[in-house]
């Protein structure tokens, strides 16, 4: 009998705890496995998020002056092309506005690069008529595709 009047049923003692204790282990092996699937969905969604290749790309595109070369009777100008997008481009336009000293109004001149990989950079030389450090200058991206 027990302190409060009822007595007790006596279970056999081996059996039970050891149900007891596989038991046990499956809810800790479920409760595991639970969330270790768990985590790993939220790490690949944080990753999915982070690299996604939605949004816009803009290409950015410098002319470098003060790099030019003189060769021959023409100037040879850089002008870098920066893709900091995730994603590649492809049929990029690159426009090129100067205005050469004396000039009426800005000369143009294109040219296109046929790939540009994701977080790359390329760089264009164009020739120009005169030193390009004492022109107006002005470079800008055209058109592209995202690929």
């Amino acid at each position: 009998m027990s302190d409060d009047g009822r007595e007790r049923e006596e279970r056999p003692r081996g059996r039970g705890k050891g149900r007891r204790v596989r038991r046990q282990l499956a809810e800790w092996v479920s409760l595991g496995v639970s969330t270790a699937l768990i985590l790993a969905l939220i790490v690949f969604l944080v990753h999915a998020g982070l690299t996604s290749a939605r949004g816009s790309v803009v290409p950015e595109v410098k002319a470098l002056p003060d790099r030019a070369e003189q060769h021959g009777g023409a100037w040879l100008l850089p002008v870098r092309v920066k893709n900091g997008g995730r994603q590649m481009l492809g049929d990029l336009g690159v426009e090129l506005r100067y205005t050469p000293p004396g000039a009426p109004g800005p000369e143009r001149v294109e040219a296109t690069i046929d790939y540009l990989g994701k977080h790359s950079e390329q760089e264009l030389y164009f020739y120009v008529p005169s030193d390009p450090r004492g022109m107006a200058i002005e470079a800008r991206p055209l058109h592209y595709q995202v690929k």
